[in-house]
């Protein structure tokens, strides 16, 4: 960063795989004198070793495996029994009645049931599939915000420094005039003041830079803190505000919500299904030892009656009515909640870089001129060195505001990229 940008106060004198690849990089941006780490190198990193996103990622596997189950038929039945054996000798042939029998049944759930249960668990899958993008995109987002905020830090401190070598300055120049008698000791005191307090500024932005690059490294599951690259990234422009809304349909957050209202309005489906009966076909075949006797074929069909349905299966169309009239509301909040986060970040987009071409253009150029002019009264003994102070003061803050807005604006630039992020197209 250039230092010069708070002006110099000279006194009068009194006289892996890309996987792979990542994680060595990573390695070795944390061993001294390695190259740091950049921005896209931790974004694929943290996108790869997330341990939240892992888990999303076998969630997601967990439910198409449930979509293939849940839609096959029951495991048939296999009965054996022994009918009608006398208790006085067990003997198979003592009586003509007594057989060996096995059977075989199958139960066939309500008609379209198993297809729509399927469908539903498929449906609910894909949303969690856009859940993962989401979820990814807001991985990002995060890093991004940690990462600016330690870039800004870091720039802080080097702001801040230079502030303190010419306050380091200024005090020598105020002890010099006062043992020259053409000072007081109060300018000596004031001098020594406003160098003092800013090794506080710079031990909070140090603590803060601390914990930006600590919760760096718990996005990317490291051990320790890395070494980051001190170049600003170049982030994808914006789009226009007409643009971010026309994206957020394929938003991935609202996507998933979208699916959840599919899979909830077949639930109500799948909740019809109660009304009609299942079906159980059973076959049985039993052996006669009696001399003389035949064999016997059983087959029979067994129906379910749902003919009390008040309170059950009402009730379960119902609750999955609510159910669906849930998530489409959820999806309704969630889509007026992005529309809103839209608006309003576009809006401080557009805000933030007005400022920060304000503050180039006029409000720091004024600044220094501010001090320099005043510098000089004091040099000609025409102003005191607390004005000179103030005015150098006054450069610092602006120089620090200038890094304010652009790490915000870059900030809200990333917000407009996770907000415009697109989903897949499922099939």
């Amino acid at each position: 960063m250039d230092t010069n940008i708070l002006g110099r106060f000279t006194p009068p004198a009194p006289g892996s795989s890309r996987l792979l690849a990542g994680v060595l990089l990573l390695l070795a941006a944390t061993t001294a004198g390695a190259v740091p780490l950049s921005l896209q190198s931790a974004e694929a990193i943290a996108l790869r070793q997330n341990p939240g996103l892992g888990a999303l990622t076998q969630k997601i596997a967990e439910l198409r495996h449930q979509a293939v189950a849940v839609a096959q038929l029951p495991d048939p039945h296999l009965a054996l029994g022994v009918v009608n054996a006398p208790l006085n000798s067990f003997s198979m042939n003592q009586q003509q009645m007594s057989m060996l029998s096995v059977g075989l049944s199958q139960t066939f759930p309500s008609f379209g049931k198993l297809g729509l249960e399927g469908q539903q668990a498929g449906v609910e899958a894909q949303a969690a599939a856009e859940t993962l993008r989401g979820q990814s995109a807001e991985l990002v987002l995060l890093l991004r915000r940690a990462w600016l905020q330690a870039l800004y830090v870091e720039d802080a401190i080097a702001t801040v420094r230079h502030q303190e070598q010419l306050q380091a300055e200024s005090v020598q120049a105020a002890l010099a005039l006062y043992r020259s008698a053409q000072g007081s000791q109060a300018d000596v005191l004031r001098a020594q003041l406003a160098r003092d307090s800013l090794a506080n500024d710079i031990n909070q932005l140090q603590a803060e830079q601390a914990s930006d690059l600590a919760q760096i490294a718990q996005i990317l599951d490291l051990p320790e803190p890395p070494s980051i690259e001190k170049q600003w990234p170049n982030l994808p422009p914006p789009p226009t505000l007409a643009q971010a809304e026309a994206r957020l349909s394929g938003q991935p957050l609202l996507r998933s919500a979208q699916a959840q209202t599919r899979a909830a309005q077949i639930g109500v489906q799948v909740a019809k299904r109660g009304y009609w009966p299942e079906v159980t076909v059973s076959v049985d075949y039993g052996q006669d030892f009696y001399p003389g006797s035949p064999n016997w074929l059983s087959a029979g069909v067994n129906l379910s009656l749902p003919i009390f349905p008040g309170d059950r299966q009402d009730q379960d169309v119902a609750a999955a009515r609510a159910k669906a009239l849930q998530a489409q509301y959820r999806y309704d909040d969630q889509h007026l909640a992005l529309t809103q986060q839209a608006r309003t970040t576009f809006a401080r987009y557009e805000a933030l870089k007005a400022r920060l071409e304000r503050t180039d253009r006029q409000l720091l150029p004024t600044a220094r001129n501010a001090f320099s002019a005043t510098l000089a009264a004091y040099a000609a003994g025409r102003a005191e060195l607390s004005a000179v102070l103030r005015t150098q003061k006054e450069v610092l803050d602006y120089a620090l505001t200038r890094l304010q807005y652009r790490r915000d604006l870059a900030l809200s630039a990333a917000e407009l990229d996770f907000l415009t992020t697109q989903g897949a197209t499922q099939p």
